[in-house]
């Protein structure tokens, strides 16, 4: 471990001051205060609240075409609660009120960021061909299989979530969720939630087989990084898009 990844951990611990509980707080000070000790740092010179490079909240954005695709929103929601981004959907509109291509915006890490557009991509065309080579063809309600898929992908993609380490646990995540909502208010104050599609009992049939669709979707990150940070997520709300 280097001394930037020692700093980075003590600089996690020390965050712990703001919550948690009397003992999460006095075991997370020793560790940061051992560590110190083992790699010869100064506590009075580590900064809790600064950012590394790979740490710093950014933004990226894709050109999307004139129509929000229904799968678009469901592998948006996946991204949003498991993969440590904040996602907007912007449409333009020209001078004749005609919508012109729209956008995606992540906002995140660079390294999450990446990893949310080739995850995107991947669940888009993943759902879509999900829905086009269903084994049961009398199945006809569409948006309900896609929820389906949205709601078995999102469980087990929850079950598969590591227990958070001293330094990484809840805390830190709320903060983490915080400081990407904060830079999305900066960059569009105006962004509203939407809600995902529901459906109704008729559409039973078609989500209980997206949901098995789903459970069987294998996600990869497409980045080869011995390096890639470890990612913790938030279990997802019900049924709520966060920000698109």
């Amino acid at each position: 471990m280097s001394k930037e990844d020692v700093i980075e951990k003590i600089k996690k611990l020390l965050r712990m001051k703001r919550g948690g509980t009397p003992g999460e707080i006095e075991n997370a000070l020793a560790a940061a205060a051992k560590l110190a000790r083992e790699h010869d740092i100064d506590l009075e010179n580590v900064n809790p609240d600064e950012q590394s490079d790979a740490q710093r909240i950014t933004h990226v954005e894709d050109v999307l075409g004139l129509r929000l695709p229904l799968e678009a929103r469901f592998a948006a929601a996946i991204l949003v609660n498991f993969f440590n981004v904040q996602i907007l959907f912007k449409q333009a509109l020209n001078r004749w009120f005609i919508k012109k291509n729209g956008s995606i915006t992540f906002v995140g890490t660079a390294w999450d960021c990446d990893v949310a557009r080739y995850v995107f991509i991947f669940l888009q065309r993943h759902f879509r061909y999900s829905w086009n080579h269903r084994q049961n063809r009398r199945l006809k309600n569409r948006e309900a299989f896609l929820h389906g898929m949205f709601l078995g992908l999102a469980v087990k993609l929850e079950a598969q979530q590591p227990e958070p380490e001293i330094g990484q646990g809840l805390i830190r995540i709320e903060r983490s969720v915080q400081l990407r909502k904060d830079y999305l208010a900066k960059l569009c104050p105006n962004a509203k939630n939407q809600n995902l599609p529901g459906d109704d009992s008729e559409a039973w049939r078609s989500k209980c087989a997206g949901i098995e669709e789903g459970r069987k979707t294998e996600i990869r990150s497409g980045l080869n990084s011995a390096s890639a940070p470890v990612r913790t997520a938030l279990p997802p709300p019900a049924g709520q898009l966060t920000l698109i």
